[in-house]
This record gives structure tokens, sequence and C-alpha cells, in this order.
């Protein structure tokens, strides 16, 4: 599953204010694990036959039970 998540990084110091909802930190794509929930890395966002995105351990647990 994926979610859009605020990962502001208070980057705003003197000189650099904090450029608001123009931030590429406010607004961040992340993937999850369906089954575990565990965050996907982006080498680990493959979408499974059945639809379903897994991490590499749940991928795993998937192909052995089959």
């Amino acid at each position: 599953m994926k979610k859009i998540v605020n990962m502001c990084c208070d980057c705003e110091v003197p000189g650099y204010p904090c450029m608001g909802s123009r931030c590429p930190n406010r607004r961040v794509e992340v993937h999850y694990c369906d089954k575990c929930g565990a965050e996907l890395f982006e080498e680990e966002q493959e979408t499974s036959a059945d639809g379903l995105e897994l991490c590499d351990d749940c991928r795993e647990e998937e192909e052995n039970d089959d």
C-alpha cells in the first residue's frame, strides 16, 4: 500500500525560510508491505501476482506457502 507522508525535516534556518506547501518533503509517497506493514525500500517495491506489495520476507513466505 502507498501513503502520502509529511517528512518535514525542519530545515528552516535564518535566511532560508520554510517553503510551506511547496516543499518536496511535505508530501512524500511511501510504500508499505500489505501483509506486515513494514516500509518498503525502492528495490523492494514490486507488486505480486495478486496485486499486493510485499516486503522480501513476506514475498519469500508467500512463495514457500505455495
